[in-house]
């Protein structure tokens, strides 16, 4: 058996991307068996502990947790809009790490700049709505 090259680029990055995938499987593990309203360990937002509202992502780890668990609903009400973008973000997410092909030809209608200030003007609206009386 021949030994590997870890300095070959195309053996590295597959390592990196394994590693990145290990890492992502277990922290989704975690995700699924603590919830983050009540783990002491869970992350806070700095955001909302210095100012006292919520950022657009306020509610993310609660959202993920319900996810993981099958609790649609719930998801939905943490955070609906990060429920709601999650495929544009997998969209996002395939269009600049997969190689050529399809995801080549999509990239240029995902992350097209019109699309991405339009999600960004979502993201702001959303983050102004939420921390209304309204919403509340």
């Amino acid at each position: 058996m021949k030994p590997t090259n870890i300095s070959d680029p195309a053996i590295r990055k597959r390592l990196i991307v394994s590693a990145g995938v290990l890492l992502a499987l277990g922290l989704l593990a975690l995700y699924a068996l603590f919830d983050p309203g009540t783990s002491i360990l869970a992350p806070k937002c700095p955001f909302k502990l210095l100012t006292g509202f919520d950022c657009p992502a306020c509610g993310s780890q609660r959202t993920l947790h319900a996810l993981l668990r099958g609790q649609w609903l719930a998801a939905f009400r943490y955070n609906p809009f990060l429920l709601l973008s999650v495929p544009y973000l997998l969209l996002v997410a395939y269009t600049t790490w997969s190689g050529g092909g399809r995801a080549a030809r999509w990239k240029g209608r995902v992350q097209h700049p019109k699309v991405v200030l339009t999600y960004l003007a979502l993201l702001v609206g959303w983050w102004i709505v939420r921390n209304t009386p309204l919403w509340q």
